[in-house]
């Protein structure tokens, strides 16, 4: 596998790489570097070789196209001196275009699986409305690797569909559940007393798409009624320090906790646990628009309550009684909604059964399955 993100802490790579190698399957996974981590090391039975490339997050094209190409040009000269050492080499979207990096292990028969997580050119649009050039280029490199790919994979049906009118390829349809091993559900609701404390939370990408300004206004507001709310927040991206700034501009930056590094993912399963409402806060654009949250879809497992935006994906599959949903997500919509479950927990428990319920029907375990149908019918080319 090779993708344009740090390993340890990205759910959707590793699942599939543990879920391999749990039943006898050998796996490599060339990623970017990790401050601490060494050149090459093993994380629970998967390989990883951390190529000398950073992450970027922020708001210059040209240096994401820097990442991804010096990444991608690494990535092509690692696996052109293995061209015959893997069965199947997997690129994990963004960007698309990485899968060329397998082109000479392609020119000796390795087929090549392109795993569309985001499609780049959404990314790109929500970001970079006038770019027409930087638009028009990437949306022509998706496609060149859509085409170039052997079998495409992807997160949803809608994606999928969306997918099947760019390239004649087989797609086929892995979805991000969390797996069951880390994600268990509570044996009881953790209740709360609205009188003490009630801490929010949020994981993953620190964008400002993803509303968490907005969610601390609203929390700034709250606290005026509900003293004890607070905000957990673990994750990066370039929106952590105008977070850090505003919160403090507003008074509550002792009720709000930033992460200070980055957390593996059973560590995140764990700073979970003492959450009692999830949020999902982002802002409607190109690229959210055709998201379904993992984080979302982590709070469901775990039976948290969760506040979050409405897209078509989201609607697809979560009624409007199992999760709470803000059109849009501003700061006076999320005030109204963290305040209603808040002082609420018995609603709030009775949503987060309701979709725990909606998540018994997907499962890793279930998606498990597909996912090795996909390995195993490439792997016999």
């Amino acid at each position: 596998m090779i993708v344009v993100s740090e390993y340890e802490s990205d759910p959707r790579v590793r699942r599939q790489a543990e879920a391999l190698v749990a039943r006898g399957d050998e796996v490599t996974v060339a990623a970017l570097d990790a401050p601490g981590r060494p050149a090459q090391d093993v994380v629970d039975g998967v390989r990883v070789v951390h190529l000398p490339t950073r992450k970027y997050r922020g708001s210059s094209a040209k240096a994401y196209l820097s990442l991804y190409g010096g990444f991608g040009a690494r990535a092509a000269g690692w696996l052109a001196r293995r061209p015959r050492a893997f069965d199947v080499v997997q690129a994990h979207s963004m960007p698309e275009a990485l899968v060329f990096a397998g082109s000479v292990p392609r020119l000796f028969g390795v087929p090549l699986l392109l795993d569309v997580h985001d499609l780049t050119s959404k990314l790109f649009a929500s970001k970079f409305v006038d770019r027409r050039r930087v638009l028009a280029a990437v949306s022509a490199s998706e496609r060149a690797a859509l085409r170039f790919a052997t079998e495409v994979l992807t997160v949803h049906e809608p994606y999928a569909d969306l997918i099947r009118t760019m390239t004649r390829r087989p797609v086929s349809v892995v979805m991000n559940c969390p797996d069951e091993r880390l994600f268990t559900p509570r044996p009881e609701p953790r209740g709360w007393d609205p009188a003490g404390e009630v801490v929010f939370s949020y994981h993953g990408l620190i964008a400002p798409r993803h509303g968490l300004v907005a969610a601390t206004e609203a929390l700034a507001e709250l606290r005026r009624t509900v003293p004890g709310a607070r905000l957990q927040v673990r994750g990066s991206g370039d929106g952590l320090d105008e977070l850090g700034e505003r919160a403090r501009a507003l008074g509550v930056a002792d009720a709000v906790d930033l992460p200070t590094r980055l957390y593996p993912l059973p560590e995140i399963v764990a700073e979970l646990d003492r959450v009692h409402i999830g949020l999902v806060p982002s802002q409607i654009d190109p690229w959210t628009d055709g998201v379904l949250p993992t984080k979302l879809l982590e709070y469901a497992s775990l039976g948290i309550p969760v506040i979050t935006f409405r897209n078509p994906v989201i609607a697809r599959y979560f009624p409007d009684d199992a999760v709470r949903y803000v059109d849009p997500a501003g700061k006076e919509t999320l005030y109204e909604a963290m305040r209603e479950l808040a002082l609420d927990p018995r609603r709030a428990l009775a949503q987060a059964r309701r979709a725990s319920e909606v998540m018994a029907g997907l499962r890793w375990s279930e998606q498990k399955r597909h996912y090795f149908s996909v390995i195993d019918r490439l792997t016999a080319k």
